[in-house]
């Protein structure tokens, strides 16, 4: 009787290309891509709440500049034609103005505010006319 090799009794899926698994490759492969992804979800929060920092700022200048060109605007002969004034009072926003004559009645303010932003200094402008009001 002819006596049986090891190799014919093993079963079928320990023959070369029917195992079926993960190699440690493919396993490497998929944490690095779970670990970026998971890195992209964490700073998902921290970056919203930099923009929502920002947008309070940016909403906090327009206050201060708007509540500026009503003081301007309210004192129309105190009103310097040319040159530039400015306003640091409000830390850590820097606001100043410049004016010219449209008319004998009229002037135009420009006002600038810049504060330092999140990841940049920021600056709005605004323009308003100016007119006597007797």
């Amino acid at each position: 009787m002819k006596r049986r090799s090891f190799h014919q009794t093993k079963p079928p899926y320990f023959f070369y290309g029917l195992h079926r698994g993960f190699t440690l490759v493919e396993t490497i492969v998929a944490f690095i891509i779970l670990g970026i992804i998971l890195l992209a979800l964490t700073l998902v929060p921290i970056m919203s709440t930099r923009l929502m920092g920002d947008t309070v700022e940016r909403e906090k200048a327009v206050l201060l500049a708007v509540s500026k060109l009503d003081e301007i605007s309210a004192n129309f002969a105190g009103i310097p034609v040319g040159g530039t004034s400015s306003d640091t009072t409000h830390p850590p926003y820097t606001i100043s103005w410049t004016s010219s004559s449209d008319s004998a009645d009229s002037k135009i303010v420009t006002l600038t505010i810049t504060w330092p932003g999140i990841l940049k200094q920021q600056t709005i402008e605004f323009k308003r006319q100016v007119t006597k009001v007797d």
